[in-house]
């Protein structure tokens, strides 16, 4: 579809959040819809960083794009009264919704344009405990549209317990007549979200950035000259979910056994998310690294958010393995599109979407959760370009880069527009 395929329409793309990979959707969203021809509205709570990122992404003349997008400040959330437990309540979740209708209100205002459409690249901010689908049409009294995340909830098997957590969830503000449909990144459940809402849900890309700096990171640089040859498992963001801690009991059995394998962790340690005791594990290992008892680990918990996403993906490029074997954890993940991009075998774990979709394309092997001896195992046969059966692996990257492209984006976009 090309810009001139359909009349200018003014998209709002509107997100309270700004962590994690929430600056990147917002960016790539921005120049998927710019690309289409329409003018952006973006709302975030931080505009210049949203406005450079759109920029970086976007093919747009500097003229068309100063013309056509602009963006502004929208104060983010607070999460729940609930003990701060959850991400809104009834109120808060309310809250969003009038301060998304005052914020772009005044940003058509300043731009001159009224949006035609309204768009969440994070929809469940705008429905935890809010089940009511008159509420767009009492703020934001536009058509509107997004892309959901946590929809695992309709994976569940029917019982009492699952219907008071689809209320609490809020899904059933999808009804809502002014939903023009929404996006999951989890295809999995697409048909039991279409018959409890009564509205179309698309299976969206997991699209990824996967633009490289003109140099390598320093980081980049560092991990290679520590690995001195051998080969590089790697993960990016030490949140415990991400199965850090079995990750560096993998490094310890590699070893012991002497394997010619580096194994580098990067990006910021949430340190409150871990118990006393694993917290000892992790500062153990920490001084073991300084001493050079263990010289396969890189692993630095002071180091912090890797700032640009190009240097996310040089640190990312010099992995021969992804560790994507993640915890209690039942979403999708951007970092199956960056080895995709750039070849690199996933190890993870089996079930839920990551493993699914690992499993489907056979860009790698699952290991039940938090197995290390399987993960260890499995690393070795990927290294080996094999499979668990012995055969070839055999990965379909093509496939993958192609289910979640840009391109595949913009042709469900482009069909969204067409309906306003």
């Amino acid at each position: 579809m090309t810009a001139d395929s359909q009349p200018t329409k003014t998209v709002a793309l509107v997100d309270p959040l700004w962590v994690g990979h929430h600056p990147m959707y917002f960016s790539q969203f921005t120049a998927a819809f710019l690309r289409l021809g329409a003018c952006v509205i973006g709302l975030c709570p931080n505009p210049a960083e949203a406005l450079a990122g759109a920029r970086a992404a976007s093919i747009a003349s500097a003229a068309e794009f100063e013309k056509k997008v602009s963006t502004h400040h929208l104060a983010g959330g607070k999460r729940s009264w609930f003990g701060g437990r959850y991400e809104g309540d009834p109120l808060r979740t309310y809250q969003r919704w009038k301060r998304c209708a005052d914020t772009l209100f005044e940003a058509e205002q300043k731009v001159g344009r009224k949006a035609d459409l309204v768009f969440f690249p994070y929809l469940d901010s705008y429905l935890r405990f809010l089940p009511i689908p008159t509420i767009p049409r009492m703020t934001i009294d536009r058509p509107w549209s997004g892309l959901y995340l946590r929809n695992h909830h309709f994976g569940e098997a029917a019982s009492p317990k699952k219907s008071l957590r689809l209320l609490a969830k809020g899904d059933a503000l999808i009804r809502s007549p002014l939903c023009r449909g929404i996006g999951v990144l989890d295809e999995r459940f697409v048909g039991p979200m279409e018959a409890y809402t009564g509205t179309k849900v698309h299976g969206f890309p997991d699209v990824t950035d996967f633009s490289l700096p003109p140099q390598p990171y320093g980081l980049a640089q560092e991990i290679l000259r520590k690995a001195a040859g051998r080969k590089v498992i790697g993960l990016i963001g030490m949140e415990r979910r991400k199965g850090l801690l079995n990750l560096l009991r993998v490094a310890e059995k590699a070893r012991e056994l002497r394997l010619p394998w580096y194994f580098a962790c990067a990006g910021r340690f949430e340190r409150p998310e871990y118990s006393a005791e694993e917290l000892e594990l992790v500062d153990a290992t920490v001084r073991r690294i300084k001493s050079g008892e263990i010289d396969n680990v890189h692993f630095d918990p002071q180091a912090g958010r890797i700032p640009e996403e190009s240097d996310f993906n040089s640190i990312f490029k010099t992995f021969d393995v992804a560790w994507a074997a993640y915890e209690d954890f039942e979403g999708s993940s951007g970092a199956l599109g960056k080895a995709a991009s750039f070849d690199i075998p996933c190890l993870a774990t089996t079930g839920e979407c990551i493993g699914h979709r690992i499993e489907g394309y056979r860009t790698g092997l699952t290991i039940p959760q938090g197995d290390s001896v399987r993960a260890l195992e499995a690393i070795e046969r990927m290294l080996g370009g094999k499979d668990w059966d012995g055969g070839a692996l055999v990965p379909d990257y093509p496939r993958y880069r192609e289910d979640h492209s840009s391109a595949r984006l913009e042709r469900l976009l482009g069909d969204l527009l067409k309906g306003v």
